[in-house]
């Protein structure tokens, strides 16, 4: 058994036994780690409290080789980002990275995604009320990049030709890109603008678009894009409580 010593953002935390609680971390040496924290319930009982969802810190946890839960020694949260329960669309932002990380991060370390998952959930604490939906957006799509799942923008998914910069072009789901103009759309295909796909690019690279229109069907795409291309056909939780905050935005659809 070795004690590693690592950063580590918590994910999500569900009773064990009386005393104890199972941790879902995500950490910057070991990747994706589940850890029986032992005594933790009676501590909290007794006032001394327990490091809540997506508060980040340094934990120290006993590795043992093929194991699927190791042993919590110690978790000290240096932030623990009260803010995202003051609202419920920032709460369900986080959630839904969080979401998304448990279910296709694996158990190898990857830096670049720690660093995007932990500027992620402080922006999402910090924005505007208004930003919130864009934030969320930008952060999902930028964890969707990182995992290999980057969607197709610059050429047409179907005959492989440059997109032009003024030009519609179609999303299709299955081949997950823009399929354009040149090209036939398949049944169901969403209309994507120029602008639309500039957005996306931006939102990929983590970046939340000011001004961003369309909300309501950016998070349908990116629902539907993670649910199709990631989880077998299963969608994040998560989804069913955001809303814009913007309802005059909801309608402006991706295809400007």
């Amino acid at each position: 058994m070795a004690a590693v010593t690592t950063a580590a953002i918590l994910l999500r935390a569900h009773p064990f036994s009386e005393s104890s609680r199972v941790l879902r971390f995500y950490t910057r040496d070991l990747g994706l780690v589940g850890a029986i924290a032992r005594g933790v319930r009676r501590g909290a009982s007794r006032g001394r409290g327990a490091a809540g969802a997506f508060s980040e810190g340094v934990a120290v946890l006993a590795v043992r080789d093929n194991r699927d839960l190791q042993t919590l020694q110690e978790f000290a949260p240096a932030k623990l980002r009260f803010g995202l329960a003051q609202e419920f669309s920032r709460l369900a932002g986080a959630s839904l990275a969080a979401e998304l990380v448990l279910r296709h991060a694996g158990q190898e370390p990857h830096e670049e995604l720690y660093r995007a998952l932990s500027g992620g959930l402080d922006l999402l604490e910090r924005v505007p009320s208004d930003a919130v939906t864009a934030e969320l957006l930008a952060l999902g799509w930028v964890i969707v990049q990182i995992l290999g799942f980057e969607p197709e923008l610059e050429a047409c998914v179907a005959c492989a030709r440059p997109l032009e910069g003024g030009a519609m072009g179609w999303f299709d789901l299955e081949a997950g890109g823009v399929r354009g103009s040149c090209c036939r759309p398949p049944r169901g295909a969403r209309r994507v603008g120029p602008l639309a796909r500039k957005q996306l690019d931006r939102l990929l690279a983590g970046e939340a678009p000011p001004g961003l229109r369309g909300l309501r069907p950016h998070l349908s795409l990116l629902d539907d894009f993670t649910a199709f291309h990631m989880l077998g056909g299963r969608r994040l939780d998560s989804f069913r409580f955001l809303e814009p905050v913007d309802a005059g935005q909801q309608d402006a659809a991706t295809e400007d």
